[in-house]
């Protein structure tokens, strides 16, 4: 996990017109929660938060220093809020963490390679997309990898099949589904009823019985007259 300095400063006032005047601003509103310590509400600055978590924003660890102190929280953000339409961030919470304390988090599977099973016509099927993990904040991992190239049809990892790296224990159950191969969907075909019916009147008329009925008929007719 890497680790990145950024300055953040206190907040003293609070409400939604405040909210609003930080976010044009280019700051968003936050907290910083910590194990024996009350919350220390705080804003920090939109472009440089984007720019040190990168595209691991469950995964870095963020030195939190205050505008004019000097010592700095190891931090990891615990939770953030989207605006929907814009995609700009609302408001972070940032969790104070320990370096020689285990931490909980959830870690990103990413699927690398194209099963054989999809090169013969096979689907993948991912089913757990991430992975519940515990480790030292050193020891985070930016995401776990699973090669499924390997896979034909048929075949599926479980989370028993991984192997994380030194130092991560996995807390998921063993037996949950990772990804898996399979097979192709077949289509059938069904004939249409009116069809089907027809079909058996048809072979109903052309039938020996059917002739042997009418001549009987025809003989009974001839005789009587």
């Amino acid at each position: 996990m890497k680790k990145v300095e950024i300055m953040v400063k206190e907040r003293g006032s609070f409400g939604s017109p405040e909210s609003r005047r930080l976010r044009r601003e280019g700051w968003i509103p936050g907290v910083l929660y910590s194990g024996g310590s009350a919350a220390v509400p705080l804003t920090v600055e939109e472009k440089a938060l984007k720019q040190a978590l990168g595209h691991e924003r469950g995964n870095v660890i963020l030195d939190l220093t205050f505008d004019g102190k000097k010592k700095a929280h190891s931090a990891i953000l615990k939770e953030y809020q989207n605006d929907p339409m814009s995609g700009s961030l609302l408001h972070v919470d940032f969790m104070e963490v320990r370096m020689d304390k285990p931490i909980d988090s959830m870690l990103r599977i990413d699927l690398i390679g194209t099963a054989q099973g999809v090169r013969d016509g096979g689907v993948i099927d991912h089913g757990l997309r991430e992975l519940h993990i515990r480790c030292l904040p050193t020891n985070m991992p930016g995401q776990f990898e699973v090669n499924v190239e390997p896979l034909v049809i048929g075949d599926s990892i479980r989370v028993s099949d991984l192997t994380p790296p030194a130092g991560v224990e996995i807390l998921d159950d063993p037996e949950a589904h990772v990804a898996s191969v399979l097979a192709p969907k077949l289509v059938v075909e069904e004939v249409p009823a009116e069809e089907g019916e027809e079909g058996a009147e048809a072979a109903a008329e052309g039938a020996p019985g059917g002739e042997e009925k009418s001549a009987e008929g025809g003989g009974g007719e001839k005789g009587e007259g």
